[in-house]
């Protein structure tokens, strides 16, 4: 696929935050949702978005605090998340979207689909977030978080170390860590040293840590979405485990479920070939226009 399909960064405002977006292609609209700690959209579709642009109008939009967007004045909560979702949405001038979200960003996108059904047209939850009542977490992890001191030491001690940096993708990020590349530790790297990037993940951490589990859970409500949904998971993710998202496929009515065999839980940079084809396969199957 032709990486020349022209790539334009966009700023909108929504819900009174500037929020900025990469946007290529043309065709039913497609909109791509990051995920949290340190991440953005050109880190996990920034590969993928010439390939997409083939066949949609693709519109990767980074959160407020990530990447180009503006960092909120207070904490945002998911409610505030899915809201300003909306917003960009109408900023854009799309009723009706075709949504994939990424661990976080899926979760967001399981909230909006539950909140404005009638805006999406396909779901897919790549590493989804939110899945059940939690994931378990050591407690150093939590205290690092609410003792300031050491929160800071641990942010710290990752944007210092790009060695740390590939540890971390290598083991736990990936599954396989021979495809870890040196080009894929330096834009992680310089990710986590973007200005905004420590505050970002500490706030998020601060919101959804709790002493053996993270807060955001839609266990209950799986059963009320709605929406046409694929769920994407690495069959090898160890941050959430692949048994996670079997057990929402049981849940979700109608919801397909793809393992991706030896990948971790960055599907998109891990497995991109797999993860374009599965998209863009689901994408086709439902037009926007369908009811």
């Amino acid at each position: 696929m032709s990486s020349r399909v022209p790539i334009e960064d966009r700023q909108v405002v929504a819900n009174g935050l500037r929020c900025h977006a990469l946007e290529a292609g043309s065709g039913p609209p497609l909109v791509l949702l990051h995920g949290t700690a340190i991440d953005s959209a050109t880190l996990t579709y920034g590969p993928s978005l010439p390939h997409l642009a083939a066949h949609h109008r693709v519109l990767a939009l980074d959160w407020p605090g990530y990447g180009g967007s503006e960092h909120p004045r207070a904490r945002a909560t998911m409610d505030d998340t899915v809201e300003l979702l909306a917003g960009f949405l109408d900023a854009m001038g799309l009723e009706r979207v075709h949504l994939a979200g990424f661990s976080m960003g899926a979760a967001a996108g399981i909230a909006f689909a539950l909140r404005f059904p009638e805006r999406v047209a396909t779901l897919t939850a790549i590493g989804a977030y939110g899945l059940d009542a939690g994931l378990p977490v050591p407690l150093l992890p939590y205290l690092a978080m609410r003792v300031p001191r050491l929160g800071r030491s641990v942010v710290w001690s990752l944007r210092r170390s790009r060695r740390l940096t590939r540890l971390v993708l290598t083991h736990v990020v990936f599954s396989d860590g021979r495809l870890v590349s040196e080009e894929l530790v330096r834009e992680v790297h310089a990710q986590l040293r973007a200005p905004e990037a420590e505050r970002s993940f500490v706030a998020w951490l601060h919101g959804e840590l709790r002493p053996f589990a993270l807060g955001t859970s839609y266990a209950e409500r799986l059963h009320d979405v709605r929406v046409p949904t694929l769920l994407l998971h690495g069959r090898n993710d160890r941050v959430i485990p692949w048994r996670k998202a079997k057990r929402a496929s049981e849940r979700i009515p109608g919801a397909r479920l793809v393992s991706v065999p030896g990948c971790g839980h960055w599907v998109p940079r891990e497995a991109p070939e797999v993860f374009r084809r599965e998209l863009l396969a689901f994408t086709r199957s439902r037009s926007p226009d369908d009811a």
